[in-house]
């Protein structure tokens, strides 16, 4: 499916009250030129989703130390790979500090009977520090509504983790000129 999507990176302390600004709020031009300064001083991150991808561990160890290996120290930005769960632990083994490791998705729901869930407290307890949530294949797939999504950002900053909030259209909504109006409402 032709997704043209914007992933929004979130990076908050650990509290649902990392949503608020963390500068004041002024009309000066210095505040704003205060604030452009401080987003422009943070690096880039680049992120790569693998979805379904690859069918073996040894393939998933493979694609991670070669994308590791492709890191030096002196790399102009962060880098995260998020895995699907059964790679998990082996590729964060095999990559090290070069680059993080994430997870795909994450459940709101802390425990219980949710067969095939993963929670926020399972993943952190592997080290796992990244999670995806609202991606447009589980928003159309899996009927993820705008709210699960929400609940799913609250439950990983909740848990100290941070979060890559995906945003975008479907190939329809693209098609009907609706781009701006579904990602402002995401």
């Amino acid at each position: 499916m032709k997704v043209a999507a914007a992933s929004l990176v979130l990076t908050f302390a650990g509290s649902v009250s990392a949503f608020a600004p963390s500068f004041p709020r002024s009309t000066s031009s210095s505040a704003a030129a205060a604030s452009s300064t401080k987003l422009d001083a943070r690096k880039t991150f680049i992120t790569g989703n693998w979805k379904l991808n690859p069918q073996s561990k040894q393939e998933a160890l493979d694609l991670a130390t070669g994308i590791a290996d492709a890191i030096n120290p002196g790399s102009p930005c962060d880098v995260a790979l998020f895995v699907p769960f059964p790679f998990i632990e082996p590729v964060q083994n095999a990559v090290g500090d070069k680059l993080k490791v994430g997870a795909e998705m994450v459940t709101p729901e802390m425990n219980g009977a949710f067969t095939g869930g993963i929670s926020a407290p399972m993943l952190d307890s592997i080290g796992v520090e990244w999670a995806l949530a609202g991606h447009s294949e589980r928003r159309t797939i899996n009927k993820e509504s705008d709210d699960y999504i929400n609940a799913q950002c609250l439950k990983i900053i909740e848990q100290g983790m941070s979060v890559v909030l995906c945003i975008g259209e479907t190939l329809e909504e693209y098609e009907k000129g609706l781009v701006k109006a579904v990602c402002e409402v995401q």
